[in-house]
């Protein structure tokens, strides 16, 4: 994939210069950046390496059909009179095996996206605490048009 001409790190990469279309119609535009402030203010925005690599780490949990629907039933929690589930809840709400459930939970901990307190032999996990429930939110909203 051919990158625009005006990425790059110096400042003559910010200078308005033809950029291909794409791979796919092979011509050279007459596109040219000219809005070098926007570039200098998107660049400064964006996240570090470290922040990348965890950021990609979190979209990564979101990935899996199980874990999200793990992390939606915590979040369905949040505020009741039980705010948090047993393994045996969330195996009845996911449909998922046991197995699967405890593997997923363990990688919903790992991440420090969910929390778990040992009663006995059950153990009992909570969403964790912090923006999560927020960005679940956000992005059932975005995709439920009923709940905007």
């Amino acid at each position: 994939m051919n990158r625009p001409s005006y990425i790059g790190s110096d400042e003559a990469a910010l200078q308005p210069t033809p950029a291909r279309c794409g791979d796919a119609c092979g011509e050279v535009c007459d596109v040219q950046v000219i809005h070098a402030d926007a570039v200098r203010t998107a660049r400064a925005a964006l996240p570090s390496e470290r922040e990348q690599a965890e950021l990609t780490r979190l979209f990564t949990v979101f990935a899996n059909a199980t874990r999200l629907n793990l992390l939606v039933a915590l979040r369905s929690a949040v505020g009741a009179d039980r705010p948090e589930l047993c393994v045996c809840d969330l195996v009845a709400i996911t449909g998922a095996s046991q197995s699967m459930v405890s593997h997923q939970l363990g990688l919903l901990r790992e991440a420090k996206l969910a929390t778990s307190r040992r009663a006995g032999r059950l153990v009992y996990y909570r969403l964790a605490a912090g923006p999560l429930a927020a960005l679940l939110d956000g992005a059932l909203r975005a995709v439920r048009p009923e709940a905007a």
